[in-house]
């Protein structure tokens, strides 16, 4: 009911808002490199690399809207990443689609108070997984489907105030933190 989302701070925030903070925090840097590099096959290979190397902590996930954005952004990117390295135009190349797809859900990380939604977050990334492998299997005609689902998004039930984050991430491994905290009023 809204009175007890009101006191969890609970609050929805849709895509809009989430992209105006994911775009200046990560993606437009990202982008702006791919890019820079998209003519050279090497740093290319490089820079998928390193969208690999990418982790995100959302610390009060709810059910993982910010996670979820941030993940099918990325995938977006090394979506095109994929086009420049592997061009359909190329016959001679075989794509293994299951070896080319880099980035996965392990590397999103939650903290959620309450059950119920954190569950919400974790299948909520594979879904989108699915989908983006949905996307990845008709751009290069090869299907493609992360079965069975061995990696996972790190999803922790618990209070993020009381909670020591570097259980759920290490500081060295974590390179954004993102999402909306809880929040009542403007103090």
């Amino acid at each position: 009911d809204a009175k007890a989302r009101r006191n969890l701070g609970a609050h929805y925030t849709g895509e809009d808002n989430i992209l105006k903070v994911i775009k200046p925090l990560f993606l437009d840097e990202l982008w702006a490199e791919f890019h820079r590099i998209k003519g050279n096959r090497n740093k290319l290979f490089e820079f998928h690399k390193k969208l690999r190397t990418l982790n995100f902590l959302d610390p009060a996930c709810g059910c993982g809207n910010f996670l979820v954005i941030a993940y099918r952004e990325l995938r977006l990117i090394e979506l095109e990443v994929l086009r420049r390295l592997y061009p359909a135009n190329l016959s001679s190349q075989s794509l293994w689609v299951a070896e080319a797809v880099q980035v996965d859900v392990d590397q999103f990380y939650g903290i959620e108070i309450e059950e119920f939604p954190a569950q919400i977050a974790q299948v909520a990334l594979w879904l989108m997984d699915h989908q983006m492998n949905v996307r990845v299997s008709e751009e290069f005609g090869e299907h493609y489907a992360r079965l069975p689902l061995v990696k996972s998004a790190n999803i922790v039930q618990g209070n993020a105030l009381r909670i020591d984050w570097q259980s759920v991430v290490p500081r060295a491994q974590l390179s954004y933190i993102l999402g909306n905290p809880p929040f009542v009023g403007k103090k």
